[in-house]
């Protein structure tokens, strides 16, 4: 109950007037030979609050959502609360050598996790031009 309190008030202190980062769902990040994969842990979440959001740079991308508890029952008395609910964003950083297929992009959420797969666009040596000069 200590460390509620404590991740209660350092929450409300924290926050700037934007989302609550009250709670970040946990995330792992890896690169399949053809993509860079994002998993995230948001059990609770639905499609319809979940959102996610490839910057114009495509250098960040944005997940954010919400969780409710689910539950209408009234609690007397609580032993332990380590589950949080509530509004989330996370922003993780494209790899600079990563360049994204915009159009293929997708995002799956399955048995409490969201996974999102972007597809690496293979760049294709240009051919040589031959610029011709003009006489002025």
């Amino acid at each position: 109950m200590t460390r509620f309190t404590e991740e209660a008030l350092r929450a409300f202190l924290d926050n700037q007037g934007g989302i609550s980062r009250f709670w970040q769902p946990a995330a792992d990040i890896h690169e399949t030979g053809d993509a860079l994969v994002i998993r995230l842990e948001v059990a609770g979440a639905t499609t319809e609050t979940l959102s996610v959001m490839l910057s114009g740079d495509g250098r960040h991308l944005t997940v954010s959502g919400s969780r409710g508890e689910g539950s209408s029952e009234e609690k007397l008395l609580c032993h332990q609360l380590e589950i949080y609910f509530g509004p989330f964003e996370r922003t993780f950083e494209v790899p600079e050598d990563f360049i994204a297929n915009r159009d293929g992009i997708t995002a799956t959420l399955k048995n409490g996790f969201l996974t999102i797969r972007l597809p690496e666009r293979k760049s294709t040596p240009l051919p040589t031009r031959t610029i011709p000069i003009e006489m002025e």
